[in-house]
């Protein structure tokens, strides 16, 4: 038994807190032991388990016995496991020695029947308070005595028998009581109180005496149990409830033989067999003051193992036999071999095998050490035959009246309507065990061409069907169906048919054409074709087949396809937002729309659209987020860092350049871009707000000025930074669209001007330069001008 690291805290805890003896505890050493490791697994706290067993009186000194108990336990299981690993060794090398035998047999005696029993939390015998006296319960010291006198003459004394044996009653002075029945005493008292009561000599008055405080009494418990020595127990406890305040009985003690002794003799032998097999607690006697239970080694020790309910050790008593021991073992378990069984028995310098028949159970008398083997029946028939397959009730049946295979298909229901009788295949099993099949024409035995088939014990009678003998297979179908899949093949399904099956066409499935793919199948072929399949194509005509051959039936493995119609197409749709009359969401009404449409769809702009402002933003596709990362992943290994904003401008949108003004003014030409599904066409108000970042003494925004050129928003942020890379500068305007910056470049309104830093190094890039990209990528939301400027600043 190995104790958790809680249960370490909690002795060590106890050590601190019990430093005075207290009352005897309540419990037993491996009660405390129990206890504590029950309360850990239930999750309790050291400081609970620490209150609540110094509530239930442990103390230190028993803190001390139990953690040496642990320790024991500790070094018993190691002891245990190292003789189990040499067993191992003996059982791998082939060697079956007198050690391995015995170091088997004293391993296992912890499975000893009962062993337990005093160890069950639920079952502690403890005596019961409420019980009458028991007439023949001797008198002692600490017995508080109550003598009641009713009649003519009415009084009550209360008085506790002193250590010296006596009780002092006012009106009678000292009485001695001790060793006295309670029945003894009631007469003495009588006719010393009839001296006082007269009544009590006649009929008018009468006393009795009873029992108050019961008193204590020690008792030793010495031997095999587990926490030998002194208790304080009830003056009721019997030797069953010792023993489970002393934590039970150990190896080797006896279950059957043990000892009470009172004054030197031995007054009680108790059999704990009796109370399990019986229910007797007749040798469980009640004990006195001083008692001693002695608990001694067994007499004899028997394993039986195999077919019993019960296949563990039982302790024997001398003369005792084997059927003593199936009683004890509970009788043989189902498929047990009862007509003999095999005990091993020890000599002096070797072992012996004794078989033992049935009729000798009684008499045949077992020692210390027997092993007793119980062997289980073979799977062995005497008048079993077995029917399978195309029959109506298939399994297994008697041979005895049923003798032939017509008799056997009679029985079964006879013979199912897709069965194949013609061959019919019969497994028969020859007393040697060897095995010979052969086949017999049923059909023709049924219909008396040929003689009846003579059945023999564990014959077995395989009748196919037709289905059988064929690969039925699959037939599928895939495509604009509800529920494409598999379906089991059928004779003469159409194709009709299993568009049915699948639940019928999508709405957009095509009836011009719907294809059937066949395998190509040749069971006499010698050599490899290129042909590997058949292509049926066929068309529809409310819910039939309109052209080629109506017979046309699928075959097992065909599939069929049923297309998309190519004329088929389903709602997309783009959105228009800001300074349109109806911004909002509109379907595509052609594949070729344009800006121009979108604008007319949505009413044309209204007076506060700043048309050079227009943008349009795009999702990007999986091949345009492609090409976008490889031009990252080329740009991070040009400058040997990880570019995160980079990789956050190249996300599933970006911007497209556009000039409205000339998309509107020529309508269907180059300016005016052809939209598609999910664009986003942004019309914004005019801002004259020009926003300026990257490598200048003070990144701001300046109110548009129309006579003011790229120098003057320049100086209006403090002019250029140091590190700043001049000739990369670069402006965006609102619709998208990039130009180099230069002194007296043009500016329009809402335009954004950014500064690069020089990359003096690769680590100055690693920061500074994302700097720019993050300002960049964040006020535009554009993964064009990001790449591109990321570009032109690692040209230098």
């Amino acid at each position: 038994m190995i104790l958790s690291k809680r249960w370490m805290a909690v002795t060590a805890g106890l050590f601190i807190l019990c430093g005075s003896v207290w009352a005897q505890s309540s419990m037993s050493d491996e009660q405390v032991l129990e206890y504590a490791q029950q309360g850990a697994a239930e999750g309790k706290t050291r400081d609970e388990l620490i209150s609540e067993l110094a509530l239930r009186g442990v103390n230190r000194a028993q803190a001390e016995r139990v953690y040496a108990l642990y320790l024991s336990r500790q070094n018993t299981n190691q002891a245990v496991a190292a003789s189990q690993d040499i067993s191992r060794v003996h059982s791998v090398s082939g060697e079956v020695t007198d050690e391995t035998q015995v170091s088997s047999f004293v391993s296992s005696n912890a499975n000893v029947y009962g062993r337990n029993i005093f160890r069950d939390r639920g079952l502690n015998f403890s005596p019961s308070e409420n019980l009458a006296t028991p007439r023949n319960y001797r008198l002692g010291p600490g017995d508080e005595v109550i003598i009641d006198i009713f009649g003519q003459n009415q009084t009550t004394l209360r008085s506790t028998i002193s250590p010296e044996g006596s009780i002092n009653a006012d009106i009678l002075g000292p009485v001695y009581l001790n060793g006295m029945t309670v029945e003894e005493a009631n007469t003495y008292l009588k006719k010393r109180l009839a001296k006082i009561y007269g009544g009590l000599s006649g009929s008018g008055t009468d006393m009795r005496l009873s029992l108050g405080q019961i008193r204590t009494i020690q008792v030793n418990i010495v031997g095999d149990v587990t926490s030998p020595g002194t208790y304080v127990l009830s003056a009721f406890a019997t030797a069953f409830h010792a023993l489970y305040r002393a934590g039970g009985v150990v190896d080797p003690g006896t279950l059957r033989n043990i000892k009470v002794v009172r004054g030197g003799k031995v007054v009680g032998i108790v059999d704990v067999y009796e109370f399990l097999m019986k229910g007797d607690l007749s040798s469980d006697i009640r004990l006195e003051e001083g008692d001693v239970i002695l608990v001694t080694p067994y007499t004899s020790l028997v394993n039986v193992e195999g077919g019993v309910k019960r296949p563990m050790f039982f302790e024997m008593k001398e003369g005792e036999t084997l059927a003593n021991l199936f009683e004890y073992a509970g009788g043989f378990s189902n498929g047990a071999n009862k007509a003999f069984v095999t005990v091993i028995r020890q000599d002096n310098k070797s072992f012996e095998v004794r078989t033992v028949e049935e009729a000798d159970y009684a008499n045949f008398r077992l020692v210390s050490g027997d092993r007793v083997e119980v062997g289980e029946l073979q799977s062995l028939f005497q008048n079993r035959i077995i029917i399978h397959g195309a029959v109506y009730f298939p399994g297994t049946y008697e041979l005895g009246e049923i003798r032939t295979a017509k008799a056997l298909v009679e029985k079964a229901g006879g013979l199912l309507p897709e069965a194949f009788g013609g061959r019919v295949v019969v497994n028969r099993e020859h007393p040697d065990k060897t095995k010979e099949i052969f086949s017999i024409n049923l059909t023709d035995i049924l219909e008396g061409k040929a003689p009846d088939f003579v059945l023999q014990n564990n014959d077995e009678l395989f009748i196919a069907s037709s289905f059988d003998l064929k690969d039925q297979g699959n037939m599928s179908i895939s495509g604009m169906v509800k529920n494409p899949g598999s379906f089991p093949f059928a004779e003469n399904t159409t194709i009709e048919d299993i568009i049915i099956l699948a639940g019928g066409l999508q709405d957009g499935a095509s009836h011009a054409r719907i294809d059937v793919t066949r395998r190509k199948k040749d069971a006499n072929g010698m050599v490899a074709t290129s042909d590997i399949g058949e292509l049926y194509s066929f068309s529809l005509k409310d819910g039939l087949m309109d052209d080629g051959d109506r017979s046309f039936v699928l075959e097992p493995y065909d599939e069929v396809v049923v297309h998309r119609s190519p004329s088929y197409n389903v709602q997309r749709h783009f959105t228009i937002s800001g300074e349109v009359n109806f911004p909002g969401t509109y379907s595509f009404t052609s594949r070729e729309e344009r800006i121009s449409d979108l604008v007319k769809k949505a009413g044309g702009l209204t007076k506060f659209a700043y048309v050079d402002g227009v943008r349009l933003v795009r999702r990007a596709t999986g091949e345009e987020l492609r090409q976008a990362n490889e031009m990252v992943e080329i740009i991070e290994q040009k400058t040997d860092t990880i570019n995160v904003q980079a990789r956050q401008a190249t996300q599933s949108t970006f911007t497209v350049a556009v000039d409205l003004e000339k998309a509107l003014a020529n309508p269907g030409g180059d300016e005016d871009v052809v939209l598609r599904e999910g664009d986003r066409l942004e019309i914004p108000v005019l801002s004259n707000v020009v926003r300026i970042h990257g490598a200048v003494k003070y990144p701001t925004a300046v109110n548009f000025d129309g006579s003011m050129r790229g120098r003057d928003y320049i100086k209006a942020a403090g002019g250029y930074d140091e590190k700043a890379l001049r000739s990369k500068a670069y402006v965006v305007n609102m619709n998208g669209r990039a130009k180099k910056l230069r002194g007296g470049t043009r500016i329009d309104p809402g335009a954004e001007i950014f500064v690069p830093y020089k990359i003096e190094d690769k680590k100055e890039f690693n920061y500074a330069a994302i700097s720019a990209i993050a300002a960049a990528a964040s006020s535009m939301a554009t993964m064009g001008m990001s790449i591109f400027y990321i570009i032109n600043i690692t040209k230098k």
